[in-house]
């Protein structure tokens, strides 16, 4: 079994590297050019007053843009490869078709080749999940260089991905100063995260989240348990914690929590 895993990785890192499947940050570039999400077209304003829309739109559109390059990248990519790898199958489907039928040659080869087309496809599944989480954290940092918001990527620090406006701001007033930590799903080791964050002691920890499950139990937790904001799209606050102060949607904290930090920044 370990050898057919390690045989599909190595078969599909060929099929992404030879079909050209372009990286997070080119996919979620496209999604913004296509939309006409540019500073040509769009003012910091209206990415500020309308963040939940924007950011829903380049979330939807960016998976529309990676599944049309998926397709052209795994269609024939997979095929191939598994025909340069598996020779033997498709000599052995060919006998087949030659003594019954076409038909009975192709299920030959299918059944011979369903657990590898199995795991090819649980390849991608995977691979889509790893970019999705990537893929939202760079439609944020998009959205906010289009809306002018300043901003420091953090790669080492706990649990944090942006830092706004810049960690030398963080360092000399966390009042003025904003974590935020980018989560696509709160499935896992939410609570992990929420205890780092934390730890942090920092009055503007926010969680953001493209969730559409989220519970009482993650708002009790993450906003009560541990006094994180948790930021989610505008129709999850409004169907079930429209009550709850520490639960924002995006446009509340584009519009009402961030511009209370930005007026101290010079």
């Amino acid at each position: 079994m370990a050898d057919i895993r390690d045989q599909i990785s190595a078969l599909m890192s060929r099929v992404r590297k030879r079909g050209g499947l372009p990286s997070s940050s080119e996919i979620v570039d496209e999604a913004f050019t296509e939309l006409e999400y540019t500073p040509a077209d769009i003012q910091p304003d209206e990415v500020l007053a309308r963040f939940d829309e924007h950011l829903r739109r380049v979330w939807e559109h960016t998976l529309t843009v990676l599944e049309r390059h998926e397709d052209r990248s795994y269609a024939e990519g997979i095929l191939r490869e598994l025909a340069s790898e598996y020779p033997q199958d498709l000599q052995a489907a060919e006998r087949v078709a030659e003594e019954n039928s076409f038909e009975a040659g192709v299920m030959s080869l299918f059944a011979s080749w369903y657990p590898l087309l199995r795991r090819c496809f649980l390849s991608v599944s995977q691979s889509r999940k790893a970019r999705g989480g990537k893929d939202f954290e760079l439609q944020i940092e998009r959205l906010l260089d289009l809306a002018g918001v300043p901003y420091v990527r953090q790669v080492t620090q706990y649990r944090t991905d942006l830092i706004l406006p810049d960690p030398d701001t963080y360092q000399e007033n966390r009042n003025i100063a904003a974590v935020v930590s980018v989560k696509r799903t709160l499935r896992e080791r939410w609570a992990e995260v929420a205890e780092e964050l934390f730890s942090l002691r920092s009055p503007n920890v926010y969680l953001f989240t493209a969730d559409e499950n989220v519970t009482e139990r993650h708002v009790a937790e993450i906003c009560e348990r541990y006094n994180i904001y948790l930021v989610v799209w505008e129709e999850v606050k409004a169907a079930r914690f429209a009550t709850r102060p520490l639960v924002l949607s995006y446009t509340e904290w584009a519009t009402q929590r961030l511009p209370l930090l930005r007026e101290h920044w010079g």
